[in-house]
């Protein structure tokens, strides 16, 4: 699951940040895509329709709950990072070049 995985690279940068004298105080935002996943990353009440959450939901939650991560929601087509794992149509692709201030690629991207 990418959202785990993202919590736990922010884990461990809000440690580096702290070991070099930079502590993040606010929790760092991550923006999900899919409500479906932040409903069970937010949500700690037990659902017979999700006993079978593994350790990873348990601890985004926890993260979540502490207020080290906080989830917001993005549109897809707003996904600012799919540029960099995802292919994409040249039309998605130069609009989220743009979004991103990445001009030196747009030249690069055909019609």
């Amino acid at each position: 699951m990418a959202l785990s995985k993202c919590v736990k690279e922010v884990v461990w940068m809000r440690l580096l940040m702290k070991d070099l004298g930079s502590e993040q105080n606010d929790g760092t935002v991550a923006y999900k895509d899919n409500h479906g996943t932040m409903v069970l990353a937010k949500n700690v009440g037990y659902q017979s329709r999700t006993k079978h959450i593994d350790i990873r939901y348990h601890f985004i939650r926890e993260k979540v709950a502490t207020g080290e991560v906080k989830l917001e929601y993005v549109e897809s087509k707003n996904q600012l990072a799919d540029f960099l794992t995802k292919g994409l149509s040249t039309k998605t692709l130069r609009y989220l070049l743009e979004r991103s201030n990445v001009t030196g690629m747009l030249e690069k991207t055909a019609n």
